[in-house]
């Protein structure tokens, strides 16, 4: 694994999300109203549709195309159509900074 500094806190507000790419992957990162940052797999599992276009619910993500839920900490479907978990990455906040491991 290799960790990788993708973000300053103060790049993404509370509530917020955009897409980073990492070694060539492309990751939503969240900064969830808990104040944490999360970082899940930017493809929905149900049609390829980028989930940081989508819109922030508590700690789950929604796909802008045909709304399937994600929660950002495990991945898990919490809203179909989607039936497939996405992919979740470790973030770590230190200082100012946040990484994310791939």
């Amino acid at each position: 694994m290799a960790r990788h500094l993708v973000a300053k806190i103060g790049d993404l507000e509370v509530g917020a999300m955009r897409r980073i790419s990492v070694d060539g992957e492309d990751i939503c990162l969240a900064h969830a109203e808990d104040g944490a940052f999360y970082a899940i797999s930017d493809l929905c599992t149900h049609e390829e549709y980028s989930l940081s276009e989508g819109e922030l619910w508590g700690l789950e993500v929604e796909c802008p195309a045909h709304g399937s839920r994600f929660n950002l900490r495990t991945g898990q479907v919490t809203g179909p159509p989607a039936v497939i978990p996405a992919r979740v990455y470790e973030v770590e906040v230190e200082g100012d900074d946040v990484y994310v491991e791939i």
